[in-house]
C-alpha cells in the first residue's frame, strides 16, 4: 500500500510548497522567511528526539531491559563515531539551503513560477545521468521513456505561461538551485543508510538554519510582516513540507533507485497548477490536464519498473 500512497502524498505536499512559498514571500524577504522556517523545523525535530528518548527510558522496567538498552546505547555510541555528520549537514545545506534559497531568490528577482518549476523539473534527467556514473545504476529503457514522457508533460503544462523576459541573474540562480538539489540527492543516496532518519533531519534542518542566518547577516536586509497570511504560509511550510514531504523524500531515496525517486518531481508543476487553480483561481485548461496525464504516465513508468519497490 505504501508503494502507492507515499509517492502521492509526497507529490501533493511538495507541490503545495510552491503555493505556500508564493504566499509567504509576499510578506517577507526570501532568506528571512526560510531562516524562520528551518529554525522552527530544527526545534521540532529536536523535541521529537527528546520525547523518544524519554519514552524509551520509561520502558526500562526490568533489569534485562536495562542491560539490553545499555548494550544498545554503547553500540550506538561506538557506531556514532563513524557517522558522516559533516556530509549529512552538507546535504541539508544543498537541499534545504542552496536549492530553496536560489529558487526563492530567482522568483523574487523576476523569474516566473512556471519557468522556475520547469527548470527544477529537469532534475531527474540530470540525476539519472549522474547516477549511472556514480552508483552504477542502469535505468531500463522503459524508465528512460517514462522520464522523457514526464518531461514532455511538464513542458505541455507550462508552455502557455513561459515568459522570455526573465532576468539572466534569476535564471542562473534557478539553475544553480537545480545543481544543488541534484548534488544533495545523490549525496543523500550515498550516505542515507549510515545515519538515522531523525538525527539526519535534525542535522540538516540545523545546518540550513545556520546557512540562512548567515545570508540575512551578509546579503539580505530581512523583513517580515507578521500577519495572518504569513503565519499560515509559514505553518504550512513547516508542518506539511519540511516535516512531512521531506521525511517522505528521505525514505524514498533510501528505499528506491535515484531515478525512480527523483522522477516524482515531474508531476509537481502540474499538481501545483491544480492547487493554484483552487487557491488563487489560476486557469486550468485542457492543455494543463493533458500535460498532467502525460507527467503522471511518465512517473508510473519509472517507478513501476524501478530496481526495488518503494516499500
Amino acid at each position: 500500500m505504501a508503494q502507492f500512497i507515499l509517492p502521492i502524498i509526497f507529490v501533493v505536499l511538495w507541490s503545495s510548497a510552491f503555493v505556500a512559498g508564493k504566499a509567504g514571500v509576499q510578506h517577507a524577504t526570501p532568506f528571512a522567511f526560510l531562516a524562520i522556517r528551518f529554525v522552527i523545523v530544527a526545534l521540532i525535530f529536536m523535541a521529537v528526539a527528546v520525547g523518544i528518548r524519554i519514552w524509551q527510558k520509561n520502558r526500562q522496567n526490568t533489569k534485562n531491559a536495562k542491560t539490553s538498552n545499555i548494550s544498545k546505547e554503547a553500540a550506538n555510541a561506538k557506531a556514532g563515531a563513524n557517522e558522516p555528520i559533516f556530509w549529512t549537514a552538507l546535504v541539508g545545506v544543498l537541499i534545504h539551503g542552496v536549492y530553496l534559497g536560489s529558487t526563492f531568490f530567482a522568483m523574487s528577482n523576476g523569474l516566473g513560477a512556471a519557468l522556475a518549476a520547469l527548470i527544477v523539473s529537469t532534475q531527474p534527467l540530470l540525476t539519472t545521468a549522474l547516477a549511472i556514473f556514480l552508483f552504477g545504476e542502469k535505468p531500463r529503457l522503459v524508465q528512460w521513456v517514462g522520464i522523457f514522457i514526464g518531461f514532455a508533460g511538464v513542458v505541455v503544462v507550462l508552455s502557455p505561461s513561459l515568459g522570455v523576459n526573465a532576468p539572466v541573474i534569476a535564471i542562473m540562480s534557478c539553475i544553480f538551485g537545480l545543481l544543488a538539489i541534484t548534488t544533495g540527492t545523490l549525496l543523500q543516496k550515498r550516505i542515507g543508510s549510515s545515519i538515522g532518519l531523525l538525527k539526519s533531519n535534525i542535522i540538516q534542518a540545523s545546518s540550513a538554519s545556520l546557512f540562512f542566518i548567515l545570508l540575512i547577516l551578509t546579503v539580505e536586509t530581512p523583513h517580515i510582516t507578521w500577519n495572518q497570511p504569513f503565519l499560515i504560509a509559514l505553518a504550512w511550510q513547516i508542518l506539511a513540507v519540511s516535516t512531512g514531504a521531506y521525511v517522505i523524500l528521505m525514505i524514498l531515496i533510501k528505499r528506491d533507485s535515484v531515478a525512480a525517486t527523483t522522477s516524482l518531481l515531474f508531476p509537481v508543476p502540474p499538481v501545483t497548477a491544480i492547487i493554484a487553480f483552487f487557491i488563487f483561481g489560476e486557469p486550468l485548461t485542457p492543455v494543463t490536464i493533458s500535460g498532467f496525464l502525460m507527467a503522471s504516465t511518465g512517473v508510473y513508468l519509472v517507478t513501476r519498473n524501478s530496481g526495488r519497490p518503494l516499500a
